[in-house]
Formats: C-alpha cells, structure tokens, sequence
C-alpha cells in the first residue's frame, strides 16, 4: 500500500490520535467556510450505534487567495467544532479535525480538500492493515438518516465483494428557505434522477449517482485506482469512473443523505450553483427548468441493444450496422473513428464478453456525456423537465397518463429510484 503514498499522496497530512484498531468506517467531510457545519457533526453523533468504532474527518480548508472573511469563518469552524468534540464523546464514534490552511491557489478546492481527508484516511487504515476498510464522503451541508452509519458498515459487511457504493439521497423540499429555492432543488433533482434513470433505460451498466456527499469506496479501491483528483469541481464524477469499470460497484437505497438546498457559487456546477442558476433563470417566470430531450437516451438505446455484435463483424459490416442507427447516433460514431475502435477492441478482445468489457471502457459516462451533449446541439434540443420525465416514464412503462405536479412527479421518480440497484 505505500506505493500510492509515494506516487500519489498531496502533501503531509495526518493526525496526532491513534486509530482504533478495528475502525471500519471513515466518513470525510471537507469543510470550507461554513457556518453549519456542527449541524453535519451532530447528525453523525445521533446516528444509531455501529458493530465497529467509526472516525469521522473534519477537513478544515483554505486557500492561500482566500478572503479574510473565509478565514474568519474557518478559524471560528475549528474553535466550535473543537468544543463540540469535547462535549460529544461516545465509545465507536470518534471525531477528528484535520486543519489545511493556505492550500496552492492554483488546486484549492473540493477536489483537494477530499483528497487530502481521503488520503489521511487511507493512511490510518493502513496503519491497522485494514485494506477493506471504507471511506466515506459527505459535506459539511448535509445531515443524514439516524441508520446511516449502521448500514454503511452493514452493507460493506454484507456485500464483501463491492468496491464501492452510491448512497441514496434525498434534497429538503421544505424549511426556512425561500418557496423559491425548493421550487429550484425540485427542478435539480429531477434532473439527477431523470439523467440516471435514463441511463438505466439506455441499458448502460454504470448508470450510478456521481455524487461527492452520497458516496463511498474501499480503501484498497481507493489507492488502486490513483486515489481522488484535485479538480476544483466534478471531482466525484471523475473519481467514480475511474473505479466504475472495476466493476462490484452497488447503492445502498437503505438510508438517507440530506444535502442543502442552499445557493452557492463555490463550484461551476452541483447543487448549490444549480439552485443558483435556476433561481436566475426562473425570476422570468416565463422560464421553465430544462433537460436532455429523452429522444437522445432512445437513440443511445439502439446503439447499446446492438453493441454485442460488433465483436464478430468486419470494417465493412461494422459500417453498415452504424448505418441502420439513429442519425445522431451514426454522426457521432463516424466522427469518432468507429470502426477502426471497433477493430482495436476486437484485436485485443479474446471472447465476446471481454470486447463487451472494452467497449463500456471506451464507451463511459465521458463518452456518454460527450453523446448527449452532441446529440442536444445537433439533433434535439432541451425540453422542460416534467416532459423530459414524463417520455421518461412511459420508456420505463410506468406512465401516470397525465404529467403530475412537480413536487408529485419527483416522490415519483425518487420511489423508481430508490427501488432499483
């Protein structure tokens, strides 16, 4: 395991506590300039007991660009959550601050702030031998379900083989914000679910969540595949594909995470500066929240039926078989090279089921997202989003007849959701 501590670590992170010795769990939290963050500690504390001791890491971050406002804030962070560890004490739940001021302007953010926490963490398994050990992520907004720690550990128990797993989630519709602001977590959360339903419909296999505070891998995953990046934002999207293609990756639909519903700015894309875009564009009340025309998932459907017989077919074949496709699908293929891909992976393919396991290496969620944004400015342009999930529900066969209110078609999609692995 040293191998990646050498190769891939950032920095010289670590703690003065010890580890328990049989720590399972380790939940990291990059915490950065925010006022609420003993919310998130306080959920984790009123969790249901665990089998074995869990460590929570708190990743107090900074820039060494950022304001004095921000360092104000983090210095108040670490004092507050200093004294609540003191005053919250119990046997298998320890919590920890991990302090990183004045990080490289350059590669500050998300992407660095996990992967320092998540590298303390996998250098605190190591140190007890423990490579199945999981590490956690969630953010310093979220609180969760009173079960949430009993069934991360359940789950990782149970299922020995995973590598990871996405954890089910649910955005607050209700509360001290503005009706706007659930208005605009509504539209969002349609679209994550819209998105990675569609997916499912497409029959494409790593049709999982990719979000930073609902997700969760094993250690020895972890230092496998290069650990997390530093990207600023999109961090877990491109950390889950990277471990996706391993496969034995599952959800966990038994528990909850409750992200914020907040604004924020922090990042180019997420949560928070979705809200904020949508409540900027819904001032106009004339604007309606879009989304990918389903159109581009049917396509993307015949090209992924068909993709199993590619293995045996010639140059000249595989270019008739594109031809047959949608339109989009065969533009898309062509400016890609595909048959000489197609060549590539049956040279390097000793059986049908190991071109299969190439093609969904070369064909990923980036290629996917390449596809769909290709096929909305070329082929189909966006519709709103209770169209976009309605097309949806008839693909899947679960049509109500009638699009419901937003607030009813997203209890909807989160019970489809929540009932498929």
């Amino acid at each position: 395991m040293s191998v990646y501590f050498q190769k891939f670590s950032f920095g010289n992170y670590n703690l003065p506590e010890k580890i328990a010795p049989d720590t399972f769990l380790s939940v990291v939290i990059p915490c950065y300039n925010e006022p609420h963050s003993l919310h998130t500690l306080q959920s984790l504390f009123d969790c249901s007991e665990t089998l074995y001791p869990v460590e929570v890491m708190v990743v107090i971050n900074s820039s060494e660009a950022d304001s004095v406002e921000v360092l104000e804030q983090n210095n108040k962070t670490l004092n507050d959550a200093s004294v609540w560890i003191s005053n919250h004490q119990k046997e298998k739940i320890n919590f920890r601050i991990l302090n990183a001021p004045n990080l490289p302007a350059k590669h500050a953010g998300v992407g660095l702030a996990r992967k320092i926490g998540m590298d303390c963490a996998a250098m605190r398994f190591s140190e007890i031998q423990k490579a199945d050990g999981v590490i956690v992520c969630l953010d310093a907004d979220c609180t969760v379900a009173n079960n949430y720690l009993c069934e991360l550990e359940n789950h990782f128990i149970k299922n020995k083989n995973t590598t990871g797993c996405s954890i089910y989630f649910e955005h607050p519709l209700s509360g001290d914000l503005s009706e706007q602001h659930y208005h605009a977590i509504t539209d969002y959360e349609l679209f994550l679910r819209y998105y990675r339903l569609s997916l499912l419909y497409t029959g494409f296999p790593n049709h999982f969540h990719t979000i930073g505070s609902s997700m969760a891998v094993r250690n020895n995953i972890y230092q496998k595949q290069g650990g997390m990046n530093r990207r600023k934002a999109g961090e877990d999207f491109y950390f889950l594909h990277k471990v996706f293609p391993l496969g034995g990756f599952t959800v966990l639909n038994t528990t909850c995470v409750y992200p914020s519903a907040r604004e924020s700015m922090r990042v180019p894309f997420g949560t928070g500066s979705a809200v904020t875009k949508i409540l900027k564009q819904e001032s106009n009340l004339s604007e309606e929240y879009k989304s990918y025309n389903f159109n581009i998932f049917k396509d993307l459907k015949k090209l992924f039926d068909v993709g199993h017989v590619f293995y045996e077919l010639s140059a000249e074949k595989i270019l008739s078989e594109v031809d047959r496709l949608p339109d989009s699908v065969k533009t898309f293929l062509l400016q890609n090279n595909i048959s000489e891909k197609i060549i590539e992976l049956q040279d390097n393919s000793a059986s049908s089921t190991q071109f299969l396991n190439r093609f969904w290496r070369w064909f990923d969620g980036f290629m996917v997202l390449k596809f769909v944004h290709f096929a909305r400015d070329n082929f189909y342009a966006n519709e709103n989003i209770e169209v976009c999930c309605d097309n949806l529900l008839c693909g899947l066969s679960k049509s109500t007849n009638q699009i419901p209110q937003k607030k009813q078609l997203l209890f909807l999609m989160r019970d489809i959701d929540r009932n498929i692995s």
